[in-house]
C-alpha cells in the first residue's frame, strides 16, 4: 500500500511540473500573440512604435519569488501530510523536490535583487565638482 502512495505521490509531482511547464509556455505566446495584434493595430493606424513588441521597461522581477514560495508551500505541505500519514520512508523524494525548487527559487531571487541593487548604484552618473584654480576661485565665474 505505501508503495501506492510512493508511486502516485510521484505521478502527480511530475504531472504538476508539466502542468507547470505548460502554462508558463501559454502565457508567453500568449502575451507575445496580443504585442502582435498591439503593434498590427499601431501600424493600420499609422503608428510605428516597436517599443510595442518589446517594451523598454522591465517588469517587477518578483516571479521568482512568487514561485518560490508557492512551491515552497506544496512542498511543506507535502512532507506534514507524508509524515501524518507514516509513509514519509516510501514517498519523502516527492516532497523534497519541490521544497528545494522553493527554496532555490527563493535564493534566486534574493541574488538577483542584490545584483540589480548594485548595478543601480554603480550606474548612476557621477557628479563632479566645480574644479577651483591655484587661488581658490572656481574656474569658469567672472569675477
Amino acid at each position: 500500500m505505501t508503495v501506492f502512495f510512493g508511486f502516485m505521490t510521484a505521478l502527480v509531482s511530475i504531472g504538476a511540473g508539466v502542468l507547470m511547464v505548460m502554462l508558463i509556455v501559454k502565457g508567453f505566446v500568449s502575451a507575445d500573440r496580443t504585442r502582435k495584434e498591439a503593434f498590427e493595430l499601431a501600424l493600420q493606424k499609422g503608428i510605428y512604435d516597436p517599443t510595442i513588441i518589446r517594451p523598454a521597461k522591465k517588469r517587477g522581477g518578483n516571479a521568482a519569488l512568487g514561485w518560490g514560495i508557492a512551491l515552497l508551500g506544496i512542498g511543506i505541505a507535502q512532507v506534514i501530510g507524508f509524515i501524518t500519514l507514516g509513509i514519509w520512508n516510501d514517498a519523502a523524494i516527492g516532497a523534497l523536490v519541490p521544497l528545494f525548487v522553493g527554496i532555490g527559487l527563493i535564493i534566486f531571487h534574493v541574488i538577483v535583487k542584490r545584483n540589480a541593487i548594485d548595478i543601480e548604484e554603480n550606474g548612476k552618473p557621477i557628479q563632479l565638482a566645480p574644479s577651483t584654480d591655484r587661488t581658490g576661485s572656481v574656474a569658469g565665474q567672472d569675477q
